[in-house]
């Protein structure tokens, strides 16, 4: 019972949806006109796609001896395609092309057809009157447009009417009415019987124009009749014309500024990218007002800014090649090279540490060497030399000959011993070399430091200057601190 519910349901569902589909278009029309054998019958029909897919629908039209059939749009004749859901409206222009043609009534079957396969008739009624009746012609005229799609305002642009007269009818005053949202003129003419005038409209836009969409709309009046306008929709291009100033260049104190004013002299904003050549070396120090980027071309450096040139405002780019950092980089290390060399110490010390021997029991015995040396130009008086040797060692009071005596040997049984030497005058660069021994009292395992020596001695201004040599280590591993 239940499938069977099921079923129905979707058989009801799987109607609806094919209903909805099929649902086709339908089409409206005029129904009737009137013309004289020479002059055109204009319909209007509406197709209507009440489906819920978009149709291409075509005028399904043969070769008719007596009518010829003209759409308007006039792209319509081939098909066109009508959205689900909507209207569409065109005309349809019929002209009686047969000179058998009587005035009286005709029924005139107009075949529409979808991509689906439908199709549907729709019989519009033309009713020609007598030619013979009328005391003289009735205006008929075919037209031909042709002008410019595209448009450079700068350059004069020429709209080309032709007007062909379909009857014997002698048109002694013609007007044509050119309208547009951006220029307005008329011209009148005669045309002769079954013959073709052309009318010319010179048009000369404002060079500035900015760019945009204009629609031609031209207007043709005989007498008091008035034809139906004309239409054509025009394209107002962009362009851009840069006009470029370069002013001489300018440098002061290693820099240099080259400045470009560019003008657009064109109808619309623009951007240009502009180049500046440089060097490996010179691009570390090159800038631009805007700002750009390096980039290579060819093995070739270049630096490039992308700039916005509003249509008529001056814009003015700047390169700066500056190598003032440079500049004042080596003044900078000049003077602290110079505030160093003036700064330091004219005395410089270094200790060093000799093993001379090691004992049977254990006991090691080294040299000690104070390395001082006067590196400035200068005398340097009353030079004083301070050392201490811990505890674990005593020094060999047996001095070499050449070598400089302490002045006092200081003795402690916990802090060690000091000695003290006196050098009176230490000419400019002058070195001398104070040498000592010692023994080590207790068998060294490990190793053991020895403190820097102290220097103390009176400056160029004579004031008190102290420095300290570097400590070493003694022992089985010796090494610099």
């Amino acid at each position: 019972m239940s499938k069977g519910i099921v079923l129905v349901f979707w058989l009801v569902i799987f109607s609806f949806v094919s209903a909805m589909t099929a649902a086709g278009f339908e089409v409206a029309a005029t129904e009737e006109a009137v013309i004289y054998s020479n002059e055109t019958a204009v319909y209007t029909f509406t197709v209507t796609n009440s489906g819920v897919n978009d149709e291409r629908i075509e005028l399904v039209l043969g070769l008719d001896p007596k009518w010829s059939f003209e759409t308007d749009p006039i792209s319509y004749l081939s098909g066109f395609t009508v959205h689900a859901g909507e209207s569409l409206t065109f005309s349809l222009l019929i002209n009686p092309i047969s000179e058998y043609i009587s005035s009286g009534k005709y029924i005139i079957s107009i075949p529409i057809g979808s991509d689906t396969g439908e199709e549907k008739i729709s019989d519009i009624v033309l009713y020609v009157r007598n030619l013979n009746a009328l005391t003289g012609y009735l205006p008929s005229l075919n037209f031909i447009l042709d002008a410019q799609e595209h448009i450079d305002p700068r350059q004069p642009q020429k709209v080309r009417l032709d007007v062909v007269n379909r009857n014997p009818l002698n048109i002694t005053s013609l007007k044509v009415i050119l309208q547009s949202d951006l220029y307005n003129a008329s011209q009148t003419t005669a045309l002769e019987p079954l013959g073709t005038a052309s009318v010319v409209f010179e048009i000369q836009y404002d060079p500035q124009q900015p760019p945009t969409t204009d629609t031609l709309e031209l207007t043709v009046i005989v007498g008091e009749k008035m034809f139906n306008p004309i239409k054509k929709q025009i394209e107002i291009i962009s362009y851009a014309d840069i006009v470029e100033v370069q002013y001489p260049f300018s440098g002061l104190f290693f820099e240099t500024i080259e400045k470009v004013e560019y003008t657009n002299n064109g109808n619309a904003d623009t951007t240009k990218q502009f180049t500046y050549p440089v060097t490996r070396w010179s691009q570390y120090f090159t800038s631009t007002i805007p700002e750009g980027k390096i980039i290579e071309k060819q093995g070739l450096l270049y630096y490039t800014t992308t700039v916005l040139l509003p249509a008529g405002v001056p814009i003015t780019v700047t390169y700066s090649v500056n190598y003032r950092p440079v500049i004042w980089f080596l003044f900078l290390l000049s003077a602290l090279v110079a505030c160093y060399y003036r700064l330091r110490s004219p005395i410089v010390v270094k200790k060093e540490v000799v093993t001379l021997s090691v004992g049977k029991d254990g006991h090691t015995k080294f040299k000690i060497l104070l390395h001082i040396k006067n590196r400035s130009l200068y005398l340097v008086d009353d030079v004083e030399i301070q050392d201490k040797i811990p505890a674990v060692a005593e020094i060999e009071k047996h001095f070499e000959v050449g070598t400089v005596k302490p002045e006092k040997i200081l003795k402690h049984e916990k802090a060690g011993t000091v000695m003290h030497w006196h050098i009176p005058h230490l000419e400019a660069y002058e070195e001398r070399i104070v040498t000592y021994k010692l023994y080590s009292i207790y068998q060294i395992v490990g190793n053991f430091r020895l403190p820097g020596a102290i220097i103390r001695f009176k400056g160029r201004k004579q004031q008190p200057i102290k420095i300290t040599s570097n400590s070493v280590r003694v022992g089985k591993k010796m090494e610099d601190e």
